[in-house]
């Protein structure tokens, strides 16, 4: 296999690796867009993704940060990667139909890179931000346990 080059090669890639990962695929985590300089990460907000005040709960706003964080490092330094650090700054409640998580590369180097996420809940086709986070991403040296073959092929090239 190639490394994916067009747009939509690399969302059905991003996606494949998605649909490995349980707990991403628990949240509904798709990404729509994934450029070599940014990645568009989506998540219905459905009842069971909010907290006891209706908002979608902080973790699941964690999650995406982190999956969108961890996928635009893999586009800066490879695709064998997981994520060293981030933090996350909530802003508003998020509230909606969906929140849209997009990252990108702030630095890449050999062995890390530094990424950012904005997140925004959308009602009715209106964005509005409700978390900023930057994150550490690192290569790594041990094999997924899952998803290892879609790893493998991208790593033929």
């Amino acid at each position: 296999m190639t490394y994916p080059t067009t747009s939509a090669e690399r969302v059905a890639y991003a996606n494949k690796i998605i649909a490995s990962q349980t707990f991403s695929t628990l949240v509904g985590a798709q990404f729509s867009e994934i450029s070599p300089t940014s990645a568009e990460l989506r998540v219905p907000l459905r009842e069971d993704l909010r907290q006891h005040h209706g908002f979608a709960h902080g973790g699941l706003l964690s999650t995406m940060a982190d999956i969108a964080l961890t996928f635009m490092g893999a586009t800066a330094i490879g695709p064998n990667v997981l994520t060293s650090e981030y933090k996350i700054n909530f802003l508003r409640p998020a509230t909606g139909e969906e929140l849209v998580a997009r990252a990108s590369v702030i630095s890449g180097g050999k062995r890390q890179a530094v990424t950012r996420c904005d997140i925004f809940s959308v009602q009715a086709g209106e964005e509005k931000l409700v978390a900023t986070a930057l994150g550490t991403i690192v290569k790594s040296d041990a094999p997924p346990v899952k998803g290892a073959e879609i790893l493998a092929e991208a790593n033929e090239t």
